[in-house]
């Protein structure tokens, strides 16, 4: 299930339908809100109570981070809203353009290089990045905020966009797998949350993430294994 750009990968646990929060930029994969529910689910053994995902509706009880997918080919098929695990990649399909997948040596997350301000910048690929607003959950990027104090005379500037008072910068334009994006919206994370923190847990350098609000312009196929994305 998609909604608002994000990803809710379906779940049978027992007799009954749950969500999964699916979050490429997160860490473990766990159950949260209902440990009942650990004995009757495949996909992990962790249990863990998380206040900041309450905000998600009760049928969402697993968190699905970048340890869920370690050598597996996920389709993010952000076009026509479809999630699915691939048995082989699409290698010999000329429909899909390959690009070079930045992988952490050291865990599963990973990273993608985009023109941003006209030159090559380096940022996490995250599924799960979220903006809250208005009570809801919004897909959307993220920009360090060291980066974004430094660039924020340049652009447009919405305060308080997100429940949390973060501001939001428009970006005129990035290109992002060949193609120009336009007007994309950056949320600030406090300084150094990428910059150094984040980039330290990957090490690999960078600067913010892509979300939901520029995937949803294509339909993308990451082959963990291999390090390659497969993009139409």
């Amino acid at each position: 299930m998609f909604k608002y750009n994000l990803i809710y990968y379906p779940l049978t646990i027992g007799k009954n339908k749950y969500y999964g929060f699916v979050d490429t930029g997160g860490g473990t994969t766990f159950l949260f809100r209902n440990k009942k529910l650990l004995k009757n689910i495949k996909e992990t053994n962790k249990y863990s109570e998380n206040k900041e995902l309450d905000k998600f509706p009760n049928n969402i009880v697993l968190f699905i981070g970048q340890d869920f997918f370690i050598d597996k080919i996920i389709q993010f098929n952000y076009k026509n809203k479809i999630m699915n695990e691939l048995k082989n990649s699409p290698s010999k399909n000329k429909k899909y353009k390959k690009y070079n997948m930045i992988k952490s040596k050291k865990n599963n997350f990973i990273h993608i290089d985009i023109i941003f301000e006209n030159k090559k910048e380096r940022f996490l690929f995250d599924t799960g990045a979220t903006l809250d607003r208005n009570k809801k959950q919004y897909a959307i990027s993220f920009l360090d905020g060291k980066i974004f104090d430094k660039m924020q005379k340049k652009y447009k500037i919405i305060e308080k966009y997100d429940m949390d008072g973060s501001p939001i910068m428009i970006i005129p334009e990035i290109t992002i797998f060949g193609k120009k994006i336009k007007n994309v919206k950056f949320l600030k994370r406090p300084n150094n949350a990428f910059f150094s923190w984040m980039s330290g847990i990957t090490k690999i350098k960078h600067i913010g993430a892509i979300g939901g609000n520029v995937l949803k312009h294509f339909n993308i196929i990451c082959d963990y294994k291999n390090k390659i994305y497969y993009v139409e």
